[in-house]
């Protein structure tokens, strides 16, 4: 089964964008992801979609979200904030995490304060 249109060319998007954060060639990428310069130039340009186990192992070995791939929704998920909380969620026990849930779903509710440079300070 392959991606559908939209998916792959989300995907291919984010393969290519992971690729240019570290600095990889596609032959280099190709060779790190263990298969052909021909199929990683194929699927940066939408022409192929992986398999489910090349789709896996490519999100892993290149730090690319799964989530972010299937879950459209038009928020980063890939900046140092996101990431750090992410890294974080883990270390937290059950309670810790109901009061996170809560402020999050609050911040989520509430319109967003202007930031310094809106408030015209620097």
């Amino acid at each position: 089964m392959s991606l559908s249109i939209s998916d792959a060319q989300v995907f291919s998007a984010a393969l290519k964008k992971a690729r240019k954060k570290k600095h990889l060639t596609q032959a280099q990428c190709a060779e790190l992801l263990d298969h052909s310069v021909s199929f990683q130039k194929d699927l940066e340009r939408c022409r192929c979609s992986p398999s489910i186990e090349n789709f896996y192992h490519i999100c892993r070995m290149l730090d690319i979200s799964a989530d972010d791939c299937i879950f459209q929704d038009s928020h980063d998920r890939t900046g140092s904030t996101y990431q750090e909380l992410l890294r974080l969620l883990p270390l937290c026990d059950e309670r810790s995490l109901s009061v996170l849930v809560a402020t999050a779903s609050a911040l989520a509710e509430s319109p967003a304060a202007p930031s310094n440079e809106e408030r015209g300070q620097t």
